[in-house]
């Protein structure tokens, strides 16, 4: 019989009471789940937000570092650059160091020899009458 109530209630689109203090129940609850779903997304949008200027942020930070780096290594190709342009000096400092050493060593000897020249030219001429 209570079906039968239930049934016909339902067809002229009525329902209980205790039916409608459920559905409105569950309404409720989905209302509240709806709003703690809205505030959820809501806080997502904003998280998002804050993480796409984060991620701003860090992409300037890295095209900052990339220039400096840049920089870095090119003043670092300039460096190496010098050091081997020091190390090519140094070498051709020694060599020109042993080519001088090596003249005065012959003007050394031509300065002996035109010593001993001078001496045995002395003694030829004071031994003249």
């Amino acid at each position: 019989m209570k079906s039968l109530i239930n049934w016909l209630l339902s067809a002229l689109g009525l329902v209980t009471a205790g039916r409608y203090k459920a559905a409105a129940e569950q309404e409720r609850q989905a209302r509240a789940a709806a709003h703690e779903w809205k505030a959820k997304a809501a806080a997502s949008m904003a998280r998002a937000k804050d993480l796409e200027d984060e991620v701003k942020r860090q992409t300037r930070h890295a095209d900052k570092s990339q220039a400096s780096l840049a920089k870095l290594t090119a003043r670092h190709e300039k460096m190496d650059d010098l050091r081997r342009r020091l190390a090519d000096a140094e070498r051709e400092l020694l060599v020109a160091r042993e080519h001088l050493m090596a003249v005065e060593v012959k003007l050394d000897i031509l300065e002996g020899a035109a010593n001993v020249l001078d001496i045995r030219t002395r003694a030829v001429i004071s031994k003249q009458p």
